[in-house]
């Protein structure tokens, strides 16, 4: 089971490699490049690079079509639209950390822009380690699918629980923001505009709790990646590709946070089938890609036009 591990991985190219690493890479930098001014991320903006990064990342899905095969591109393709449905919870709990910190105000969005530019980065590295060990470890006992489909089903019940509880959760006093205030000196102004300033700032703590929730999300996100996309390649690429993007879906999301409210129980019931998926695949049951696609879209189709039919009472008196 070791050796299949490791060959898990041998069977990817240099070719596939530099076709992943160059482009993304070089769209990472774009990005990076257009933004850097710190100017205010306006609606027509964040869509703009949404559809860019959708754009890039179904370019690399013609690739792996015409490189692997049909059934590969379907794969990648189940991959990142669960990494992005994944995404919208984990988003959502990013703005309530800038909440937090008193930095929703639409003066503070280039400091949002500033935050999320390393917190997507550090999304990016988290994903990479834990799928890596995830595409290695779940080729050395079927069994190991089992403890995968129960960490799924733990995420579904912390985000019904979290549903139901209408207070919110003072970030400030997170666990990793007070051990770093054990060991810096705070400087509790924001006017520098900056990480560090006569100490470290709250833009730093903020950045400092974004991470360790990245670091959550990845692990959480990992299992349900696993599920459908055994290949360690199209599971790492897919992943990398729809965290890319996630800055400026994030603008786009929070405009729209009550508009699709049904999204949430749609990855709730997407997360219970990928759970079902896992215990499945363990006991020898497998489900064509085809299908398993299918069932996702469907899902989260359902969530989106449900919103949109039923929309909340606030929704309808605006």
């Amino acid at each position: 089971m070791f050796q299949q591990a490791l060959e898990s991985f041998s069977d990817i190219t240099v070719l596939e490699i530099l076709a992943f690493i160059v482009p993304f890479l070089i769209a990472i930098w774009i990005d990076l490049h257009a933004h850097g001014s710190g100017h205010a991320v306006t609606m027509k903006d964040a869509t703009i690079w949404s559809l860019i990064w959708i754009a890039c990342a179904t370019a690399f899905g013609v690739f792996i079509w015409f490189e692997r095969s049909a059934e590969a591109a379907s794969l990648y393709a189940t991959g990142y639209v669960l990494e992005k449905a994944l995404a919208v919870d984990n988003l959502f709990a990013f703005f309530l950390i800038f909440k937090s910190f008193g930095l929703t105000l639409e003066q503070n969005q280039p400091l949002q822009h500033r935050i999320l530019y390393w917190g997507i980065l550090g999304a990016i590295l988290f994903r990479i380690l834990f799928l890596g060990v995830g595409a290695f470890v779940v080729n050395l006992s079927p069994y190991v699918l089992v403890v995968f489909a129960l960490i799924v089903l733990w995420t579904v019940v912390k985000m019904w629980r979290s549903g139901d509880d209408d207070s919110e959760v003072d970030y400030c006093t997170h666990w990793s923001v007070n051990m770093v205030k054990r060991f810096a000196k705070v400087n509790p102004s924001i006017e520098s505009r900056k990480f560090f300033s006569h100490g470290v700032t709250p833009l730093f703590l903020c950045l400092v709790c974004i991470e360790v929730c990245d670091v959550i999300f990845a692990f959480d996100s990992m299992p349900v990646i696993v599920a459908v996309v055994r290949d360690p390649y199209l599971m790492i690429t897919s992943s990398l590709w729809a965290a890319a993007g996630l800055r400026s879906l994030y603008f786009l999301l929070i405009a729209a946070q009550n508009k699709f409210w049904a999204l949430e129980k749609a990855v709730m019931a997407l997360l219970v089938f990928v759970s079902a998926k896992l215990i499945g695949s363990a006991f020898g049951f497998h489900l064509p890609n085809v299908v398993s696609l299918s069932i996702v879209a469907v899902i989260l189709a359902s969530g989106i036009i449900w919103s949109l039919k039923f929309p909340l009472p606030d929704e309808v008196a605006e």
